[in-house]
C-alpha cells in the first residue's frame, strides 16, 4: 500500500504527515482531491477541538476514545476525481470524471461524516473515499475550485428552505462570510426583495451587496434590527445569524423584533445562557439548520452551472498542501478573505486571488 500527502488535525494543531492511501470499500469510490474549501467549521474544529468532541460523544456520534484523542483529516468542501471503484459498485462514471458529493459514507457503524470523523479520510488528503451512491459528476463549465462552493452554498440554501421564507417578508443576514453570502444568494433565487446584510467589515458589506442584499449596515454603529423591523411593517423578519460567535445570541434574542424568526447557522459548541421568556414574550420562532439535503446540494451545483453565482468573487486565495498550517494560522485571526481553497496535489504558500 502506498502512502499519500495529508493534513491531520490532532490536538487543536494542523499537521501534513504522510499516511496509507485508503481503500475503498463496498460501495465506495477511491477519489483524487482536485479542490477543497477551508471552512469555517474546519476553523472552530481545530480552535475548540474538545467542545465539539464532548457534543459528539453527548449525540453518541463518536466513543469516549475518540473524544480523548481525536484525530481528523479535514475537508469537506472539495471537487474530486474518480480513481478507482470498491467492491459492490456499479462502476457508471469512468475512471477519471470530475465528482462532487454530499461529504458522508455509509458505513456498518452509520453514516460517517467525511472530514469531521476521526480516521475518516477527508479532502485535504491526496486521496480519500465516497459513497458511489452520492456522487454527482461536476459540469464541464464548472471548475474545480467552483464545484467546491457548492457544498457551503447548499449550508445556505439549507438554512433559507428551513425558515420558509416569502417573498414578501424581510431577510436580515447577519455575518457576511461565505455561509451569510450562500443565504444571500439562496435569498435572492427564492425571490426576496429586502435582505439587509449586517457585518462590521466594510469590505463583506460590500461583498454582500454584490450578491444580493438590499442593504447593508454596519451593527457596529446601526442597528440592524430596528431596521429589519421598520422595512418590514407588518411583515415578518427572519434573521439568519451566520456569526457563529457565542455572546451575541442572547443579544439577538433580546433585540429580535416581535414575532420574528431566528435561524441559527453558526457553529456554537459552548454553553449559552440565554432568558427564554424574552423569546417567549415576543413569540419568537427559534430554528436551526445543519448541513442540508441531497437535493439542496445538488440545487447548489446547478445553480453554478447556470451562473446564477459570482464564485470566483469568493475565492480569495489558493494554498497548496504543504502551507495549510500556516493559511489557518493567518484565518485565525481577523482578515478579509471568504473561500481559500486548497490543491492538495501541489505545494505552494497562500496566493490571493485578487
Amino acid at each position: 500500500m502506498s502512502n499519500m500527502k495529508s493534513i491531520v488535525m490532532s490536538d487543536g494543531h494542523l499537521r501534513l504527515e504522510d499516511i496509507p492511501m485508503p481503500v475503498p470499500g463496498s460501495g465506495q469510490v477511491l477519489v483524487k482531491t482536485r479542490a477543497c474549501g477551508i471552512c469555517g467549521s474546519d476553523l472552530h474544529l481545530t480552535r475548540h477541538t474538545q467542545e465539539v468532541f464532548d457534543v459528539y460523544a453527548a449525540l453518541g456520534i463518536v466513543s469516549e476514545e475518540a473524544r480523548a484523542d481525536p484525530r481528523i483529516m479535514l475537508g469537506h468542501e472539495f471537487c474530486a476525481e474518480v480513481v478507482s471503484y470498491g467492491p459492490d459498485t456499479e462502476q457508471s462514471l469512468p475512471v477519471g470524471t470530475r465528482v462532487t458529493s454530499v461529504p458522508f459514507l455509509l458505513t456498518e457503524e452509520g453514516q460517517l461524516g467525511v472530514g469531521v470523523t476521526p480516521e475518516v479520510y477527508g479532502a485535504y488528503s491526496e486521496y480519500f473515499l465516497l459513497q458511489e451512491g452520492l456522487l454527482l459528476p461536476v459540469p464541464e463549465n464548472v471548475p474545480d475550485e467552483a464545484a467546491a462552493m457548492a457544498e457551503p452554498l447548499a449550508v445556505g440554501l439549507h438554512a433559507v428552505n428551513r425558515s420558509d421564507i416569502t417573498p414578501g417578508e424581510v431577510a436580515l443576514v447577519a455575518g457576511c462570510g461565505p455561509i451569510g453570502l450562500a443565504c444571500i444568494v439562496a435569498l435572492r433565487l427564492r425571490g426576496v426583495k429586502t435582505i439587509i446584510a449586517s457585518d462590521p467589515q466594510a469590505d463583506k458589506r460590500d461583498m454582500a451587496l454584490h450578491f444580493g442584499a438590499s442593504h447593508a449596515i454596519d451593527p457596529m454603529h446601526e442597528d440592524e434590527m430596528q431596521l429589519s423591523a421598520e422595512l418590514a411593517g407588518q411583515s415578518r423578519v427572519i434573521i439568519f445569524e451566520c456569526v457563529g460567535i457565542a455572546k451575541l445570541v442572547p443579544d439577538f434574542l433580546q433585540r429580535a423584533p416581535q414575532k420574528s424568526c431566528l435561524v441559527f447557522t453558526g457553529i456554537h459548541t459552548a454553553d449559552i445562557t440565554l432568558n427564554v421568556a424574552l423569546a417567549t414574550v415576543k413569540e419568537l420562532d427559534i430554528q436551526f439548520s445543519y448541513y442540508y439535503q441531497p437535493e439542496e446540494f445538488a440545487q447548489s451545483l446547478q445553480s453554478l452551472a447556470n451562473g446564477d453565482v459570482d464564485w470566483k468573487s469568493m475565492c480569495t486565495a489558493k494554498v497548496g498542501i504543504d502551507g495549510v498550517p500556516e493559511a489557518f494560522d493567518m484565518l485565525m485571526k481577523p482578515n478579509d478573505h471568504i473561500k481559500v481553497i486548497i490543491e492538495p496535489w501541489r505545494n505552494g504558500a497562500l496566493e490571493a486571488q485578487r
